[in-house]
């Protein structure tokens, strides 16, 4: 018989297997507890329902989810779904763990929401030649649509080699097209939209339909060589004798870019 006070090993087992859940529980009273706790801290002079009071626990809340955002698209492109820890992104946010569940509700919507996160970004830097490379007169000719798909090669090039934030994207992509889940939508829309944009250009080019399968196969060809760049970034440095991609260095390979799709189009190597 065990002894009084002491649990036996099953009882052990059973409080650790309940013990997420019932933090998970708690998580969002503690984080409301916590910001009810910062406003006692106004000065005085302002009190706790001041316009200003209010808009600074707001700003602190939302400041708090933004770096949660950008420690899970970095530790979930590190360390996949599966092996990603919201303990480890709460660290790493310099966060409360509770405030994953009271900003997010659950791992797997943090996720999500980090997937959103990170295509956000990256259609605010891509959005304006996006959106050039979209309206009619980019498709008006041939010569139209060749300017406007180089500069969309060259911005895609810019954004992937020159952002801080940019090696941290593209773990987070790469993991969703070898491990896809839920968020894996989430980039496929902003991913299938830009191919289907770059599939006009091209087809308007070389005089095809943009639902062609060549077509279609053309574009992935021309964002792969920018992709590589970056996906294979330690061996294109290692290669190349490079300390890193700074400017002389992106120059260069928008230049090849450019010359490589000038190449494609020019000499219509398609079937």
């Amino acid at each position: 018989m065990a002894k009084p006070g002491r649990r036996g090993s099953a009882g052990k087992a059973r409080d650790t297997s309940n013990a997420e859940p019932a933090r998970a529980g708690r998580a969002a009273s503690i984080e409301a507890s916590q910001t009810k706790a910062a406003s006692g801290n106004a000065p005085s002079g302002e009190g706790r329902n001041s316009r200003h009071h209010r808009r600074a626990v707001v700003d602190r809340g939302a400041e708090t989810r933004q770096r949660l955002l950008v420690a899970a698209v970095d530790v979930f492109g590190r360390q996949g779904f599966e092996g990603a820890s919201t303990r480890e992104i709460a660290r790493a946010a310099k966060a409360n763990l509770a405030a994953i569940v009271y900003h997010f509700g659950s791992k797997e919507a943090l996720h999500v929401a980090a997937a959103e996160h990170l295509v956000g970004r990256v259609v605010a830097l891509v959005g304006p030649a996006l959106a050039a490379a979209s309206r009619p007169e980019a498709v008006a000719s041939p010569q139209a649509a060749r300017a406007a798909l180089l500069t969309l090669l060259q911005t895609y090039a810019e954004i992937l080699l020159g952002e801080r934030e940019a090696e941290r994207w593209a773990r987070f992509i790469v993991r969703e097209q070898m491990q896809p889940t839920a968020a894996f939508e989430v980039i496929f829309r902003m991913m299938g939209g830009a191919h289907a944009t770059g599939a006009r250009l091209v087809a308007t080019v070389l005089g095809r339909d943009p639902e062609d399968e060549t077509v279609r196969l053309c574009v992935f060809t021309l964002m792969g060589q920018i992709l590589v760049f970056r996906v294979a970034h330690a061996l294109v440095l290692r290669g190349m004798g490079w300390a890193s991609l700074g400017e002389r260095e992106r120059d260069a390979i928008k230049r090849v870019v450019v010359a490589e799709a000038n190449a494609i189009l020019d000499h219509a190597v398609l079937p």
